[in-house]
């Protein structure tokens, strides 16, 4: 009698676990993350991966969409190079702001922060 009820529990779970969405989401590909890291650093500044990855996420979203395999790839990585090399330019106007010990107010960089991930990556 025991048994027979271990049987049917355990026919039951095998049942819950092999559901097609726990299918699905086994057959399709694992794309590696980077947690976070050095990008590149500007005069001992530092730009991290994150700071990358927080500008080109609307971008980035809008490909996976859009686009699949080489192609989805080599758009991601235009887009990831276009905001390092956005970044690095902010970071060196801000050194070149402090090393003239010119003041830029607080609300210009906000605005300007937000026009450029506007313009260019669709946020």
């Amino acid at each position: 009698m025991i048994r027979p009820l271990c049987i049917a529990i355990f026919a039951a779970g095998a049942l819950l676990l092999a559901t097609p969405d726990r299918a699905l989401v086994a057959a399709e590909p694992i794309e590696p993350q980077v947690v976070d890291g050095i990008a590149a650093t500007v005069n001992g500044d530092v730009i991290t991966f994150s700071q990358v990855r927080g500008l080109t996420a609307p971008r980035e979203r809008l490909l996976r969409q859009q686009l699949r395999g080489a192609e989805l790839e080599k758009q991601i990585k235009t887009v990831r190079e276009g905001a390092l090399k956005d970044l690095i330019d902010r970071q060196l106007i801000i050194q070149s702001f402090r090393k003239e010990k010119l003041g830029l107010p607080d609300y210009f960089v906000e605005q300007r922060t937000n026009d450029v991930i506007r313009e260019n990556f669709g946020g």
